[in-house]
C-alpha cells in the first residue's frame, strides 16, 4: 500500500510539472527532463522515447488491470505532449500523431479514470482551442 501511494504521488507530481510546462510555454531544464524521464522509464516500464511510436490502443491494452493503470496512461499521454511540443516542425505528421493520441488518452483518462482533474480539464480545453 505505502509502495503504491508513493508510486501515484511520484507519477502526479511528474504530470504536474510538465502540465505546467506545457501550458506556460516554459521550458525546463536538461537536468529536470533527465531526471523526469528516468523516473517515468520506471514507472511506464519502458523509455519514454518509445512513446513517439506507441498509439493509444497499445498502451490501454498494456497496462489493463493494472492498479495504477489511470494514472500510467495519463503520465503516458503528458510524456506523448512534452514530446511533440519539443519536435521539430519538419516533423508536423509526427508532431500531431503524438499531440493527438496524448489528447485522446487525456480524454480517456478524464472519462473513465474515476477521478475528476481540473488541471487535466484545462489541459484538454487549451489543446482542443489550439488546434
Amino acid at each position: 500500500m505505502i509502495k503504491q501511494d508513493y508510486l501515484i504521488r511520484m507519477i502526479q507530481e511528474i504530470i504536474s510539472v510538465i502540465v505546467d510546462a506545457l501550458l506556460r510555454r516554459k521550458k525546463c531544464r536538461r537536468e529536470e527532463w533527465t531526471e523526469y524521464d528516468g523516473l517515468s522509464r520506471q514507472i511506464l516500464g519502458f523509455p519514454t522515447s518509445r512513446l513517439a511510436d506507441m498509439d493509444m490502443q497499445e498502451l490501454t491494452d498494456r497496462y489493463k488491470g493494472d492498479p495504477n493503470e489511470m494514472q500510467k496512461l495519463e503520465l503516458a499521454a503528458i510524456i506523448m505532449l512534452r514530446l511533440s511540443d519539443e519536435m521539430e516542425a519538419d516533423h508536423l505528421l509526427r508532431k500531431s500523431k503524438l499531440r493527438q493520441d496524448g489528447l485522446a488518452l487525456l480524454k480517456h483518462v478524464q472519462k473513465e479514470g474515476g477521478n475528476f482533474s481540473i488541471q487535466r480539464e484545462q489541459l484538454i480545453k487549451l489543446l482542443e482551442t489550439n488546434g
